[in-house]
């Protein structure tokens, strides 16, 4: 069975609802830590709630950079546990961290990637007056959403929307979207080979789409 670890930084939104599909089975994973860096964090309470404990490393804490990235890793354990699932985390992850795990961290990112990397997506989207908004899943490297993209879902943009309501069209997207990628993980459909997506054993052309 893959061991799996969650970092976040906030709500907690997906890391709640995978930890919400593992307990009913619904994927087939050994969860081994969930860790934040924000001791205020919203999600901590939501995750007790499913009697868990969240491991805090709060990077509020540190006048030192290197040592929060130093204690950070030794709170998730590469070496014990396969894969790393970011879940909202607000902060780029060093490369020793992701050197450690040989590729299998991966991130959700609620735009249609590669189109707005970074942070305020739903705004750029109601700004520039797009029509199609989504998701997307992919494995993370040094630069922040450049990974390989997996797969993604898209949503309509009506006119009447604002940057609340998409986010909120938006949120059930990425716990579903985050469930198919997941669950292609746990039966082994994709991997990482030379920086780009296996799927069933073939490279990936274009990201899997779900609806």
């Amino acid at each position: 069975m893959i061991s799996l670890s969650i970092l976040f930084s906030g709500r907690g939104s997906n890391a709640n609802s995978i930890i919400n599909l593992i307990m009913k089975e619904k994927l087939n994973f050994k969860l081994k830590n969930i860790v934040c860096n924000n001791k205020d964090a919203l999600g901590i309470k939501l995750i007790k709630k499913q009697n868990f404990d969240t491991k805090i490393v709060d990077i509020r804490s540190y006048k030192d950079k290197k040592q929060y990235n130093i204690d950070l890793e030794r709170t998730l354990d590469p070496e014990n546990n396969d894969l790393l699932v970011l879940c909202g985390y607000m902060h780029k992850l060093p490369n020793h961290i992701i050197n450690s795990y040989h590729g299998n961290i991966i991130n959700i990112h609620p735009s249609i990637l590669p189109k707005y990397k970074g942070l305020d997506t739903h705004s750029q989207v109601i700004a520039n007056k797009d029509k199609i908004h989504g998701c997307s899943t992919h494995f993370v490297t040094s630069d922040i959403d450049c990974g390989p993209i997996i797969a993604q879902c898209l949503l309509p943009v009506e006119d009447s929307d604002d940057s609340s309501s998409i986010a909120e069209k938006l949120l059930p997207m990425e716990h579903k979207l985050y469930f198919h990628t997941l669950k292609l993980i746990e039966e082994k459909r994709i991997n990482l080979f030379n920086d780009k997506v296996v799927h069933d054993g073939t490279i990936l052309d274009h990201p899997i789409k779900y609806t």
